[in-house]
């Protein structure tokens, strides 16, 4: 069983993992300064950083900005005007990043706002006048084709 942590002790290993970032500097410092076998756990470490980020004394690392969370008129029409010029094949992901919110949000603002489902968003190829007259031959023969050999859905 580790020996209990002097408060001298916890401000160093507090110090260190700010100045370090890593609990195995931490610990390796430990046992070289305070000339002890054994070294605090690493959950130790963090628990302590935690408890004095968490005391108000820091307000911790700064891991970039957060992205605002908001449904205004303005974010609804980025993201619907983003999905209009170039839907094929974006996800929600890359929508948020683009428009600087979160995926939740982006999702929402498709779902609620645009009423689209999306996972990823797709765009279906018009049809033209020859597609449709492709597709209206194409109909006919195969039907044509079951009235003159009726076991042919069997074999599909």
């Amino acid at each position: 069983m580790a020996p209990q942590l002097t408060t001298e002790q916890k401000t160093r290993i507090v110090e260190w993992f700010l100045q370090t970032n890593s609990t195995v500097a931490v610990q390796c410092r430990f046992k070289n300064q305070c000339k002890c076998k054994e070294a605090p756990a690493g959950n130790t470490v963090k628990t302590l950083v935690e408890q004095f980020c968490a005391a108000g004394n820091l307000a911790g690392k700064k891991r970039g900005r957060s992205k605002p969370r908001v449904r205004t008129p303005d974010t609804v029409g980025t993201i619907h005007a983003r999905v209009a010029s170039s839907p094929a094949g974006k996800s929600v992901r890359q929508l948020a990043l683009e428009n600087e919110v979160l995926p939740s949000t982006a999702w929402c603002r498709l779902q609620i706002d645009l009423h689209m489902h999306p996972y990823k968003i797709h765009v279906f190829q018009s049809l033209t006048t020859v597609c449709r007259e492709k597709r209206t031959r194409f109909a006919e023969e195969f039907g044509d084709h079951l009235q003159q050999n009726p076991h042919t859905l069997e074999h599909i």
